[in-house]
């Protein structure tokens, strides 16, 4: 399985708007320039972000995005159903009810979903509800004061060229 280069990208834009929460909104072109990632997909990707009501902007000279719902609502759940939707990741086929077993598709049918399917869709549930327990405000804590400190000065930075 391999997810959009997005959900890691707007997951650490997350942790950065977490961390410099008390700073103010943080100008795309910050976020941008924080994490080396192209303004354009990053305006794509802040945009859903918008729409699923993770985060908010505010226009002006000193605008930008920041968080719409506290940090420790906010899980890596959230952020993969809004990069990716929601969609399931395992879409059975029925393949064992083609080739040589053709003629039995309806008998085979009626016994229910095979053991694959039952074991994809238990294993892509069992990894929703681990990601749904890990939030930006963990996420946010986890990278040390080290790391927020980094964010921190690099978002005064920009706000003061602004």
């Amino acid at each position: 399985m391999k997810l959009p280069r997005g959900t890691e990208w707007m997951a650490h834009c997350l942790v950065a708007l977490s961390a410099c929460e008390d700073i103010g909104p943080l100008a795309k072109h910050t976020l941008a320039e924080m994490f080396d990632i192209p303004d354009a997909y990053l305006s794509k990707q802040l945009q859903q972000l918008v729409r699923a009501g993770i985060i908010r902007s505010s226009a002006g000279n000193r605008g930008g995005y920041f968080l719409a719902r506290p940090a420790s609502t906010v899980t890596l759940l959230d952020v993969i159903k809004t990069v990716q939707g929601d969609a399931p990741l395992f879409v059975c086929e029925e393949v064992r009810c083609r080739g040589i077993f053709t003629n039995d598709a309806d008998a085979i049918r009626e016994t229910g979903p095979c053991g694959i399917h039952h074991a994809m869709v238990e294993a892509e549930n069992r990894w929703r509800d681990s990601l749904a327990t890990v939030t930006v405000e963990a996420l946010t804590q986890q990278i040390g004061e080290q790391g927020v400190t980094r964010m921190r000065d690099f978002a005064r930075a920009q706000r003061a060229h602004q």
